[in-house]
């Protein structure tokens, strides 16, 4: 290990522990050396140092026990080693027959090493990951997806010989930022922010679900309304089209099924709070499509495709849904997306969206938009959008380059990384506005209930309005009915609460986390420029006349005092969104600090 230096940081905690001492107080640890317990509440993210003042002896171990609602981890530190240890707790399917509660180990690792251990660093980044630092050098790494909020160090050592292990842990270190805001740079202009709700979800609420969904979606500024139904069971004349008794299924796991379909009961709602009705089929009938008689083509499940859409059905389908819409809830869709998540040959695309604006157009639906195809990864997004451009006109019949962002996650624990791709999609369609249609996390590997899962989507909403332009962001699932709480968490902002009386409640973090977005970014604002003076504070900026928003998510595992120059007008809001702060409203201070793996938004609009 290198030498150990002096610490720069002030003491905020002393410890000292005495093997032959007296033994902890409180009942089962019979002749345990006390603990030592810190009463404070981590931040999301963090780093905390413990400075020792000798090594820890032989044959003894210094644990330093991190945990949290659903799981933890243990760092272990002897004169020779350091180890890293991972358990949930949660569920009695961890139960293994012994000890007095249900756990089990999912990670460990350790490495030995050469020297004197005079500071023991743990980060908790924004990486979804756990770093342990010796002498300020990195010795181990570990995923980290769940949440941890308190910790404590034990002493492990033989009762009969006189060991002494003291030190300080040191208090965390703040840095200072600043955030310049130029008005007269602009950049898109918002559309908003939503999702897809499951109808059938949305039908079992009780009376009082219904009247507290619609308080939520008018708290969290979810106006966008985006339906993709599957349209297999669509019959020519469409009767079934909002017939919720024959939705079509979308099963997860060994949940009831979500099942999907329009309802325009619905739409009329979020039109009459000021939003808009995206829409977008999925598969077609089969009296929609027909044979292909092209070259080969293999779709994204690596399977040939032999039947394609027909575009003059496929277009009278929309247009009759937006006459339907438009009679139903007063106005048509404000957009229609070619079609989701679905291949088609490329001269296929091109012909539905030359054929789709001709019979939009010919039915009077001239101010209805058209985004592209949705792709389900960005990088296929990317392809489609460099293939239809290649036919100019029906590039030209594209208002919306548009795609889903699941390839996000294989960057999840390092967003940066998808920064590439997203400037690719940027350049491939850079004369069309952006619209990010769906995000969620479906990867297994990250259906952790966390709200570290959530910051890392808030990652991507920043980069998503700064590096593609993007003027909607949707999530996939606004409300989703589930068995198995692991599918809502990661894929829906809210749920049904049966035990509450079939009323919404939030499903994860994912929703606090949006809102940080949403609340105060209103339709009709323009990003202005935003410049951070640290890579670690991401900033964006929204204004229009007397509205100005600031959003400022921390990224770092310290703190940041943040100086703000260039607004244009007092804020009367500040709002912090975290681990234990649900979009919470306070008083502005004169001086702001922003917490690790927090989001502070400065507005001038007072949102409930």
């Amino acid at each position: 290990m290198p030498a150990p230096q002096a610490a720069t940081q002030p003491a905020e905690v002393s410890f000292r522990f005495v093997s032959d001492g007296p033994q902890g107080a409180g009942w089962s640890r019979s002749n345990e050396i006390a603990r030592t317990y810190f009463h404070e509440n981590l931040t999301a993210l963090f780093e905390r140092t413990l400075a020792l003042r000798e090594d820890v002896p032989a044959r003894s171990t210094l644990r330093w026990i991190f945990t949290g609602p659903h799981a933890g981890f243990t760092v272990e530190l002897t004169s020779t080693k350091v180890r890293i240890s991972e358990r949930y707790y949660d569920s009695m399917g961890l139960y293994d027959g012994e000890g007095n509660y249900p756990q089990k180990a999912t990670m460990e690792v350790e490495r030995q090493f050469i020297g004197h251990a005079r500071t023991l660093t743990v980060v908790a980044g924004s990486h979804l990951a756990v770093s342990v630092l010796i002498n300020g050098k990195q010795v181990l790494e570990a995923p980290l997806l769940f949440d941890v909020t308190r910790h404590q160090l034990m002493f492990a050592a033989p009762r009969t010989v006189h060991d002494v292990v003291e030190g300080e842990l040191l208090k965390p270190l703040t840095q200072n930022a600043s955030v310049i805001l130029d008005p007269a740079k602009t950049y898109q202009t918002m559309l908003g922010f939503g999702g897809s709700p499951s109808i059938p979800a949305y039908d079992e609420l009780s009376a009082q679900g219904k009247q507290e969904y619609w308080r939520m979606i008018k708290r969290y500024n979810l106006l966008l309304q985006r339906e993709y139904p599957m349209g297999e069971e669509l019959k020519p004349d469409m009767s079934n089209l909002a017939d919720a008794s024959q939705a079509t299924p979308h099963y997860y796991g060994d949940n009831f099924p979500n099942s999907e379909v329009s309802s325009f009961s619905y739409n009329k709602r979020i039109v009459e709070m000021g939003g808009d009705v995206i829409y977008e089929l999925w598969a077609l009938p089969k009296w929609a499509t027909e044979p292909y008689q092209g070259p080969k083509v293999v779709d994204i499940w690596n399977k040939e495709v032999k039947q394609v859409a027909n575009s003059e059905k496929y277009a009278q389908i929309i247009v009759t849904y937006c006459r339907l819409e438009k009679a139903r809830t007063g106005v048509a869709p404000l957009i229609v997306g070619i079609e989701n998540e679905v291949d088609q040959p490329p001269s296929v695309f091109s012909a539905m969206a030359l054929t789709l604006r001709r019979e939009l157009d010919k039915a009077g639906f001239t101010q209805t938009k058209i985004h592209m195809a949705d792709a389900g990864f960005m990088l296929n997004g990317i392809q489609r959008a460099r293939e239809l451009s290649k036919d100019a006109a029906a590039w030209k019949a594209i208002d919306y380059a548009a795609t889903h962002e699941y390839d996000f996650q294989e960057f999840a624990a390092n967003p940066d990384m998808y920064d590439a791709r997203m400037r690719e999609m940027h350049e491939s369609t850079a004369d069309k506005p952006f619209l990010a249609t769906e995000i969620c996390f479906n990867d297994a590997h990250y259906q952790e209930l966390s709200y570290h899962i959530a910051f890392a989507a808030a990652q991507l909403y920043h980069k998503n309005l700064t590096e593609l332009d993007a003027e909607a962001l949707m999530y996939c699932w606004t409300l989703l009915d589930v068995e198995q709480p692991s599918f809502a968490g990661s894929r829906a902002l809210m749920m049904p609460d049966r035990t509450k009386g079939w009323v919404p409640v939030p499903s994860s973090f994912q929703l606090r986390v949006m809102g940080a977005f949403s609340r105060h970014i209103l339709k009709g604002m323009k990003r202005i420029d935003a410049a951070s003076s640290d890579p670690d504070l991401l900033t964006t900026a929204f204004a229009d006349g007397q509205k100005e928003t600031l959003v400022m998510v921390n990224r770092a595992a310290t703190a940041r005092e943040v100086t703000v120059q260039g607004a244009g007008h007092t804020w009367v809001q500040m709002e912090r969104t975290g681990l234990e702060e649900d979009n919470a409203d306070s008083t502005v201070p004169g001086q702001i600090t922003v917490q690790p793996g927090e989001i502070v938004v400065l507005s001038t609009i007072k949102a409930e």
